[in-house]
């Protein structure tokens, strides 16, 4: 199958799915129609990659389709702006519909040569978005239906959920297709649609809230797009991405202001309120915007345009918004007692990382930028799905009410428990990726790399802190707790999130691999290769991971430390509580003048330590001036 098939494939055939999705509301054809897709995008994504990249143009009818579809959205959004009464969403569809008519019956200045352009890292995007993507959805078949059950709702909604869902894919798909700016936009803003409609999709009053905040901040992309294309066109005459990037001194501002855009995609302080809002969604809407999708566009785009504003200032604002995204998120995780704001946190702030490594803008930071976001986008997904999953089981996504959940859902704890090792511990490929970011930023010049560096260090050692306690409450047993019955799990179910850790272990174990046919070939069109991979061993020249050593020792830890478990018997006996248990009763102990007392546990979350309040202010205020100085850099 040639390339273009492979590219209409992977934009037309999720088009049809979600259509088919929204019109045929039965569970039995949803389910088929979702595995199906599943299926195909997957092997069109792998047949892509050993097919390589193309340029060419659709045929004229598809220009006039997306000019057509485009306008239809803008004014989709004018009218959600006028019923929510939200005049930030009207002011910013203004914003772009006006302009927008303007450059396309007035100017004429949206056809290009080559509005595709398919290369190596638009392939690799293509993988995430079609294996991780995918996953996520057939997750969501079973999810949907114990969340609607949980809701008791009379009439199912799933059509119109899985419809938006499936067209995120295709959306997504066709962002990183797009050559011309135009094309890109639209792709753009459609995700912007998907996202607005999937958060609001329970209807709730929070929902309707939190979708129109998300609604407004990705429209400030979209002007951001519009204002490259018209300095685009005026510079060059073209909108090709190809053409602005080969006379970089020219398109500072426009790069700023496509900069800009991929910050409130990627909820980059100030514009992370979204991302956090977008929890109250069902749990498939956050695995699937925090894993492949949607905050990924913000990524890409600063991948997309990093080697044309390389050493220059906006880069290094870029690199300043994203050390401090991901420190600042780190410490305010802390604090949360949410599964699904801790894992946005984490979100927000891995992708913090991978801006600073993109902002760095060395061989060394792109190519960890790069496998940071290959790696984060398996880890999450399996996160999201596998807290969801606890949720719909016990009715909490208070972590506090986890505790013990290892004995009532072994399953599905084991399957979060090493989602979580996988972010932040050896053996895999996101420790990798950070260790590679850290000499990234430890290279660069002194002072960038030093309070860089400082900033990095604080953020690892918090990111630790607050997965490991949230472990320790999943693994530690309440002696009061009854031993549930054995755990069952739907289909899909299993299928994703054993199928996404199986995933996970293999391309950590072949990271290597992943590093020298996916990462190298997604940088090397634009900077040196800085990595080899000889054997399994990933080397840097002044460092090396050696992937085998450390799985090995992994493995033996497992098995010292089952073998330990089973020598002393099993037998479960009451913690030490700072004084004489009192018999019978777990939570309480006697002090040494005899009285007894409460158990309490205090400082887990640091509420004396962290005024969170406070800790957002600032980084609100200082992403602020981030965001002006990205625009200001290239104005002044």
């Amino acid at each position: 199958m040639n390339p273009e098939t492979l590219v209409a494939v992977n934009v037309g055939l999720p088009v049809v799915s979600a259509l088919a999705a929204l019109l045929l509301n039965d569970k039995r054809i949803r389910t088929a129609i979702v595995s199906l897709s599943a299926l195909v995008l997957i092997s069109s994504s792998v047949l892509l990659y050993q097919a390589g990249g193309i340029v060419f143009s659709p045929g004229h009818v598809y220009e006039q389709a997306v000019v057509v579809l485009d306008f239809t959205l803008l004014l989709y959004f004018l009218y959600a702006g006028a019923k929510a009464k939200s005049l930030p969403v009207i002011s910013l569809g203004l914003a772009q519909i006006i302009p927008a008519a303007y450059f396309e019956f007035v100017v004429k200045g949206t056809h290009v040569q080559n509005i595709i352009l398919v290369d190596n890292l638009s392939i690799l995007l293509t993988l995430i978005i079609n294996v991780v993507g995918s996953i996520v959805i057939i997750y969501a078949l079973s999810y949907m239906e114990e969340h609607e059950h949980h809701l008791k709702m009379k009439k199912s909604t799933q059509n119109k959920f899985f419809f938006f869902m499936i067209l995120l894919l295709a959306a997504m798909n066709g962002m990183v297709y797009s050559n011309s700016l135009y094309w890109l936009y639209f792709f753009w803003e459609v995700t912007t649609l998907c996202c607005y409609e999937l958060i609001r999709h329970d209807g709730t009053d929070e929902a309707k809230k939190n979708s129109v905040l998300a609604l407004w901040m990705g429209l400030v992309g979209g002007v951001g797009f519009v204002g490259a294309m018209f300095l685009g066109y005026n510079q060059v005459h073209s909108i090709a991405l190809t053409d602005l990037m080969a006379v970089p001194e020219a398109m500072g501002l426009a790069f700023a202001l496509m900069a800009l855009a991929a910050f409130t995609k990627a909820a980059q302080f100030p514009w992370q309120g979204w991302l956090l809002g977008a929890m109250v969604a069902p749990t498939p809407v956050s695995a699937l915007l925090h894993s492949s999708t949607m905050v990924n566009a913000g990524i890409y785009m600063l991948l997309r345009i990093a080697p044309a504003i390389q050493g220059t200032n906006l880069s290094y604002i870029i690199a300043l918004g994203g050390a401090l995204t991901f420190a600042m998120t780190a410490f305010l995780a802390i604090r949360q007692t949410v599964s699904k704001k801790i894992l946005a946190y984490s979100t927000i702030g891995n992708l913090g990382l991978i801006v600073l490594c993109i902002g760095i803008n060395t061989a060394l930071s792109y190519t960890a930028a790069v496998a940071l976001l290959t790696f984060h986008s398996v880890a999450k997904g399996l996160l999201f799905m596998s807290a969801g999953v606890v949720e719909n089981k016990i009715g909490s996504r208070n972590v506090e009410d986890w505790e013990g959940l290892m004995d009532m859902l072994p399953l599905t704890t084991t399957v979060l428990i090493a989602g979580m090792v996988s972010m932040f511990l050896p053996p895999f490929g996101m420790l990798l990726s950070k260790w590679v970011a850290v000499d990234a930023v430890a290279s660069s010049p002194l002072y960038i790399g030093l309070p860089l560096v400082l900033l990095v260090i604080l953020g690892s050692a918090a990111t630790t802190f607050y997965y490991a306690k949230w472990i320790g409450y999943m693994t530690v047993m309440p002696l009061g707790l009854e031993k549930k019955k054995d755990e069952e799990l739907e289909g899909p179910y299993k299928l994703s999130m054993i199928g996404l850790l199986a995933l996970n272990v293999v391309i950590s174990v072949g990271v290597a691999f992943v590093i020298n046919k996916l990462v190298i070939p997604a940088i090397s069109s634009a900077y040196p290769i800085v990595v080899s991979t000889t054997g399994l061993t990933v080397d840097l020249g002044f460092t090396s991971f050696p992937v085998l050593a450390l799985w090995g020792g992994i493995v033996a830890v497992f098995l010292i430390g089952s073998r330990l478990a089973g020598s002393k018997g099993g037998k479960v006996a009451a913690p030490y509580l700072g004084g004489s248990n009192v018999p019978g009763d777990y939570t309480k102990y006697r002090s040494t003048a005899g009285g007894e007392f409460d158990l309490s546990v205090s400082g887990i979350f640091l509420n004396a330590s962290l005024d969170e309040a406070s800790l957002e202010k600032i980084a609100l205020y200082i992403g602020v001036l981030i965001s002006v100085a990205l625009i200001l850099v290239e104005v002044i």
